[in-house]
């Protein structure tokens, strides 16, 4: 007799168990999240992409020309390549139609960095400025930072009879109250320590600006708003200050007449004054920051156009490459740094000793920026241009020429 097999019960029968997986369920799981991320990788990427190139557009366009730019200007060039560089290298790990899409916004946005002002000496890779030669001319600029007034005024002659040179342009020669604003500015009357530390300079001075020179002064034509200043006599210092930026000097060099421009365009914005609950009205005070520097430089730019003597102009511009703002004056002079050899020249932001104390998170070292500038014009050849340490004395770099006319 046959038996017939049992029948497993499967409300009784362990050994059953559950019904085996089908085989690369797992893998294609881990697939599907994969290619989700990606995706979402792509987009978000894309995004970030398309947004930088808005900015990057915008801000060119608005650059120098609206009030409110400056906040879109306040960028350092290194960043405006940077973000683009970062976003190129990455969109290489998206997927799809958003590779291509990314690394086309990305690649529009570095280019457009590039051509409008990268702040980057490309000539600096393959050219040495060489040897100065014997008999050039030696002018050095600084940002003295209120003459020292964090230090000491007495780092501010070492370190500048350290640089022996025949004509010295220097900012903010000025007392500094802090706490007051754009009143807290005191003419500094040193004319008698300037001859003791200066033997047989000549003297210059127009507000914060001071000029020192070994060759005689024979014209100081008011440049720009200073001719307005000088129309009236009476005008407070705090005034004279806030508006007269921009000094030039003829100077009386063997046969020839140079003029050098003693430079310090006024600041678009002042950390100090960033306090959004104050009720302050930025509109009005972008307004009238914009307005004074058109002024200093649309006044430079009209006194270069006029003047047919060679030309130095050096000074603090306030101003990056990639800001507008320089357009006028770089199609009229060239950029002394044809002389340099650093690849990434930068001159501010440096450590140095400081008035401000409430903002110590914003003011700090970061020296990201090149906003000190020398220019030459006519027949004025530059053998050396350097931003040298200015020992802590200033957030500024020291401006190092040599020229020969």
């Amino acid at each position: 007799m046959t038996s017939e097999p049992a029948v497993a019960d499967p409300r009784t029968d362990e050994a059953a168990g559950p019904p085996p997986a089908r085989p690369g369920t797992g893998g294609t799981r881990l697939r599907r999240t994969g290619r989700l991320l990606r995706l979402w990788y792509g987009r978000v990427l894309v995004a970030v992409a398309a947004l930088w190139l808005l900015y990057a557009v915008v801000r060119w366009l608005v650059s120098g020309r609206w009030h409110w730019a400056i906040l879109l200007d306040a960028a350092p060039p290194l960043l405006l390549m940077g973000v683009p560089f970062v976003l190129l290298v990455a969109s290489a790990a998206a997927c799809g139609r958003r590779r291509p899409w990314a690394a086309g916004l990305t690649a529009a946005a570095l280019l457009l960095a590039l051509v409008t002002g990268s702040g980057l000496n490309w000539p600096a890779l393959w050219r040495d400025p060489g040897k100065v030669p014997p008999g050039a001319l030696h002018v050095v600029s600084l940002n003295t930072q209120y003459w020292g007034q964090a230090s000491s005024p007495e780092n501010v002659y070492a370190l500048l009879h350290r640089y022996p040179a025949d004509v010295y342009l220097l900012q903010e020669h000025v007392i500094w109250q802090p706490g007051l604003g754009e009143d807290g500015y005191r003419e500094l009357r040193d004319n008698a320590r300037l001859r003791a530390e200066f033997p047989g300079y000549h003297i210059a001075r127009r507000g914060e600006l001071l000029t020192l020179s070994r060759f005689p002064i024979v014209a100081q034509p008011p440049v720009g708003p200073g001719a307005e200043l000088d129309a009236r006599p009476g005008t407070p210092f705090s005034r004279v200050f806030a508006r007269d930026k921009v000094m030039r000097t003829d100077l009386k060099v063997g046969d020839e007449i140079l003029s050098v421009y003693n430079v310090h365009i006024t600041v678009p914005l002042a950390v100090d004054n960033l306090n959004p609950f104050s009720g302050y009205d930025y509109d009005a005070y972008f307004a009238r920051k914009f307005a004074w520097r058109q002024e200093e430089f649309r006044g430079l730019e009209r006194d270069l156009d006029r003047n047919p003597h060679p030309t130095v102009i050096a000074g603090d511009f306030n101003a990056t490459d990639s800001m507008r703002d320089m357009d006028g004056l770089k199609e009229r002079a060239d950029d002394a740094l044809r002389a340099n050899d650093d690849f990434l020249p930068l001159s501010w932001k440096f450590s140095a000793p400081t008035g401000f104390e409430w903002d110590s998170v914003f003011n700090r070292p970061l020296p990201l920026w090149r906003v000190d500038w020398a220019f030459t014009a006519g027949p004025v050849r530059v053998h050396r241009y350097d931003l040298r340490s200015s020992d802590g004395l200033s957030e500024h770099q020291l401006q190092d020429l040599w020229l020969s006319l």
